[in-house]
């Protein structure tokens, strides 16, 4: 078993769960990277830090070259539902893991029908759409650490 790819997913997590204001530098380093060659607007950057994600194809492959560097994400298997599950897990028990997996599945099934299976940054996107309420849970707790680390 290959540790590396498990190793950095935890890292990650780590970095975004317990030490805010490097969670936000790092999502910011991952967007700058992802966006390369896009040359995105100022605006642009700022609506992907804020955690708004335009439904267009840019948006769709900076997100799927995000998710593919967190790791929870890889054009063969698709969404790593136990990698997205320790990602939002939020203190939920682990018991809950399986009914997190199961409305998750149902609701990727459901948000990737329309979108060919080689059309990766699209799919990623219909993805992001089962995480959003997750996802913008997550940026809020990154900006409120950041906003208490700054006044310490």
């Amino acid at each position: 078993m290959n540790l590396v790819p498990y190793l950095r997913f935890v890292l990650i997590i780590g970095v975004l769960l317990t030490i805010p204001v490097e969670a936000g530098e790092i999502l910011n380093r991952l967007i700058a990277v992802c966006t390369q060659g896009q040359n995105p607007s100022a605006e642009l950057v700022e609506r992907y830090k804020n955690g708004d994600f335009p439904d267009d194809h840019n948006t769709h492959c900076m997100m799927r070259c995000v998710a593919l560097n967190f790791g929870v994400y890889d054009d063969l298997n698709g969404i790593h539902m136990h990698d997205t599950w320790l990602m939002f897990r939020a203190g939920r028990p682990a018991a809950q893991e399986k009914l997190f997996a199961d409305q998750h599945h149902k609701c990727i099934a459901q948000q990737t029908k329309a979108f060919p299976s080689d059309d990766y940054c699209g799919r990623v996107f219909a993805i992001y759409q089962c995480y959003k309420e997750e996802f913008q849970t997550m940026l809020k707790n990154i900006r409120k650490g950041a906003a208490k680390a700054a006044r310490h």
